[in-house]
């Protein structure tokens, strides 16, 4: 059904395919461990390189509307050339997800690279869609795989932190620069910790609604009450107020606007999953009535859906950058539900997707990572420079390096999970521990030398 294609993009397996097997003690499989090992540092060397010694001083990033808007055009003609027809015509399709979440990454990145901070409102909803795949995607996974097993966490663990961990390390930077990393972590393990936790409620018709229920209760306690003094207690074990690289006000500040502003995505998106096989149904079932009793019923719905967006974007959407983050998480559903009925309304439609976003949404993570470095500098508050004098070239061959090294990186992420995770538990766990006393080995070996002043001078 839909629901499996979505779990197999947003979550399933730990968030993508394997690309090789287990490592084992074999000259073939030490090979290709060593050899993409060694591709993946010398890709994060090269980032390292453009951040640090860049061919030319990075430029500032210019606001240009007409440049903005006009590769948005481009992009949008390039949608429509790339349209073909695929295998699944599921709601919510595995295709389909790709292809949401690639159009949307790509005017995530435009926003950065141009400074457009008059589509900030339209990005805080784009960012909202994510987090909500996250609680929709894995509330779906664990409800109908009911696996809660070390695997399924140490691989999704991987895939979202593997690669921002190897970049703190490299680039010396903080885990909050890269926020959207330890937001969509922290959530995952909220979706996770739900579905564990008294398991047998799961699949009761109200046992997993009182859940879904208690945990919403939990949030809005935790961030909407007592002027966020228990958001404090809780957060500042781990957090602080002193400003450091990427908080200038803290990282307990910024954690909490951060998760603030997308407290409850998770929770509706859990809550849609819950009840996607109902609503999917009654879809499946208006199709089989004759056209015009099918049509009027869609109508009816897409009336009302359409209607609420017009009124978002017509009311909410309009607030200043400020004002428009404090109804955020109440308000972005309306456009993001009103997007999925009107793109999942047709079933001829649901059959085609786009393949120009589908392969960018394949790239999300990395994509989002490697802006920082690979495509703008100065952790992405100015523009990488290769061509200087040439604002459009210049973007062209930044764009051919930062796709490349993002593509590249997806790959080897997922297949060294693939060697170093695999299925196996115990080979999983040792695989995990194994990895965690190498990193921890040549942290200590680094900081022996710096101790040393080995180096230095």
């Amino acid at each position: 059904n839909g629901v499996s294609d979505v779990v197999s993009t947003t979550g399933g397996k730990g968030g993508g395919k394997v690309h090789h097997g287990p490592l084992v003690m074999t000259l073939s499989s030490i090979h290709v461990f060593v050899t993409e090992s060694a591709q993946f540092c010398s890709i994060l060397f090269f980032a390292w390189l453009c951040e640090n010694y860049p061919p030319f001083s990075p430029g500032e990033r210019v606001w240009d509307r007409d440049v903005f808007y006009g590769l948005c055009v481009v992009f949008f003609i390039g949608m429509l050339a790339t349209v073909k027809e695929g295998t699944q015509t599921e709601i919510l399709n595995r295709d389909q997800s790709e292809e949401w979440k690639g159009w949307m990454q790509y005017i995530f990145l435009m926003y950065h690279y141009y400074a457009a901070g008059e589509t900030y409102n339209a990005i805080r909803v784009f960012i909202t869609c994510y987090v909500w795949m996250t609680g929709f995607g894995n509330f779906s996974f664990f409800y109908m795989k009911r696996d809660f097993g070390a695997p399924r966490l140490l691989q999704m663990l991987w895939r979202l932190n593997f690669l921002v961990f190897m970049l703190m390390l490299v680039m010396n930077n903080t885990y909050i620069t890269y926020y959207i990393c330890p937001l969509h972590t922290f959530y995952f393990l909220l979706t996770y910790a739900t579905m564990f936790v008294m398991p047998s409620l799961n699949h009761t018709n109200w046992g997993i609604r009182i859940k879904l229920m208690c945990v919403l209760g939990l949030i809005f306690l935790v961030w909407e009450c007592f002027n966020g003094s228990i958001f404090n207690m809780i957060f500042g074990i781990f957090l602080s107020t002193d400003p450091v690289k990427g908080a200038r006000t803290g990282t307990l500040w910024e954690w909490y606007f951060r998760t603030s502003l997308d407290k409850y995505s998770t929770i509706w998106g859990m809550l849609f999953a819950l009840n996607f096989p109902a609503a999917t149904h009654m879809l499946l079932k208006s199709e089989e009535l004759p056209s015009s009793k099918q049509w009027a019923i869609k109508g009816v719905a897409c009336s009302f859906w359409i209607s609420a967006a017009v009124w978002w974007y017509r009311g909410p959407f309009q607030d200043a950058k400020n004002t428009y983050n404090m109804g955020n998480a109440f308000f972005a559903p309306v456009p993001m539900v009103a997007y999925i009925l009107v793109r999942n309304i047709s079933a001829t439609g649901r059959k085609y997707y786009s393949n120009l976003p589908h392969f960018l949404g394949k790239l999300t993570l990395e994509s989002y990572l490697m802006q920082y470095h690979v495509w703008l500098s100065n952790n992405a508050l100015q523009l990488l420079t290769i061509v200087p004098g040439y604002p459009l070239i210049n973007m062209i061959c930044a764009t051919c390096l930062f796709v490349f090294t993002s593509h590249r990186l997806n790959y080897l992420t997922l297949s060294l999970r693939g060697q170093l995770l695999p299925d196996n538990t115990q080979m999983c766990l040792q695989g995990a521990f194994h990895f965690v006393c190498t990193i921890c080995a040549y942290q200590a070996l680094g900081s022996l030398l710096l101790y040393s002043g080995a180096g230095v001078g």
